[in-house]
Formats: structure tokens, sequence, C-alpha cells
């Protein structure tokens, strides 16, 4: 991850809008995207109480996960061009097959760093649903690129912002496929080629970008089967948002 000047991936919505790489001077107001609109809407957020304002523990815990992750040097924002604001981001991470003895970065996070209850229980939805349909066993691949935490800010939702995000996710992941722009990702990750893109598109609207992309729908959970605090995922959530789907983009 650069320090500044991230890449420029494209313009959209009549050049006012572009995408860039994530850069640590960005990482803040990237960050505070999660809070003004993700952590408030996003469905399995809702269902788990993060957006309740009590919750404090809980939103800084999942902003540690996301800043954690820029540091793969493969997350991506959306920006005004004029103001310079981010209007959207998405965290990314390099996912990879742990040494035999090691767990997955999703579960050594949960462990070592969420203390909340809000926090484990979408940890754990997480781990879950990536667990029902295996991508790396799937697929017969050692690598791929997860698109891990998409959002809007709420006064650009409807102009194509995450669509255009999980477009350029895919440029940026193919091109890492090919051994190009390897000198933007963390120095460990390096050697790692993904073969797929995946993502858990929780909401008709990421749903919606998915499919506009090309994505393959590996599996759809119904937000009856995940409970909360006794209470069952789909009484919290908006009624139009009935299922998470588990998706892939082959490479």
């Amino acid at each position: 991850m650069r320090d500044n000047d991230g890449r420029l991936w494209g313009k959209f919505y009549n050049d006012e809008l572009e995408i860039r790489s994530l850069t640590k001077a960005d990482l803040e107001k990237a960050l505070d995207i999660l809070d003004s609109s993700f952590f408030l809407h996003e469905s399995v957020c809702n269902a788990c109480e993060i957006n309740l304002p009590e919750n404090t523990q809980a939103r800084a815990e999942l902003r540690e996960l996301c800043r954690i992750t820029a540091e793969d040097g493969v997350s991506l924002v959306a920006k005004h061009v004029k103001s310079g604001e981010i209007v959207g981001i998405t965290f990314n991470k390099i996912q990879y097959i742990p040494p035999k003895g090691q767990e997955s970065f999703f579960i050594q996070f949960r462990n070592e760093h969420t203390h909340s209850p809000q926090a484990r229980g979408l940890m754990d939805f997480m781990i879950n649903v990536d667990a029902e349909k295996d991508v790396f066993e799937l697929y017969k691949m050692d690598a791929l690129l997860e698109l891990m935490f998409l959002a809007t800010s709420t006064k650009w939702f409807h102009c194509g912002v995450a669509t255009e995000l999980t477009r350029y996710t895919i440029a940026l992941a193919r091109e890492l496929s090919q051994g190009i722009g390897i000198e933007e990702v963390h120095s460990e990750l390096r050697a790692m080629r993904p073969k797929a893109v995946t993502a858990i598109f929780t909401s008709l609207y990421s749903q919606k970008a998915g499919r506009s992309q090309g994505f393959k729908v590996i599996n759809t959970v119904p937000y009856t089967r995940f409970t909360y605090n006794g209470v069952t995922f789909d009484k919290r959530i908006n009624p139009i948002h009935k299922t998470s789907e588990h998706v892939v983009f082959l490479l």
C-alpha cells in the first residue's frame, strides 16, 4: 500500500467519480465510511446489533479488521474527483490455504482480536458461510482475492459506486494472477497468485452489483438460518434482503 497517490483505475458517473487504490493517507477516511454507512446499513451488522450506538467496541474491532486487511495493498476507494472526498470503499483480502497447524485469517482474527459478542457474531457468520462451500477445495486453488467489506457513502447510494468498486476489484485480481502490480502488495503476499475473486454479498444491492460483473452464486444462505442473541437474523434485517449469496468470479 502506497503512502499516497493511489493508482487510478478508472472514472465513472460522468467522470465525477474515480476508483483508486487505497493509500495510507486515505485509510482513516476510508475506515470512517464503515462508521457512517456500513455498520449502520449492512444486513449482518444489523442482525448482530453492530449498528446500535452502544456497541462501540464491536465497531472498533471491525475497523481493526479492515485496518489489517488494508495492509495487503489490494483495497480500493471511490473518490469524488473535484473534492477528493471518499464516497466508497472495498476492503479486499488475499486469502490462501494456511500452513498445516495454522488457522485461516478470519479464524485467527476472530480468536485473537474480537471480544465483543457483536463482532464475533459477524465473524462467525462469515467463517460459517465460507466453510459451507470451500472455494479452495471446490476449484482446486491455493489463493484468491476476497472482496470482504463493500460500502458506499449514504450521499452516493444508487450512483454505481458498488458496481465500479466490484468491477475494478476483478481487474486488480486479474493483474495479480498474472504477476502484474505485485510491488503494490504486502511483501509477504507477493508470491500469491489469486485464481478467483470471492465475496459474501449480503443485500439485494451488492448482489445486483455482483451479477452485473459476472459473479457465479455457489451458495445462497437464508437469514432465517442464523441467530444472534436468540433472534434469527431475518427479524432485524430489512425484509427486502432475505439471503446472503456466496459468490465466485474465476479469473
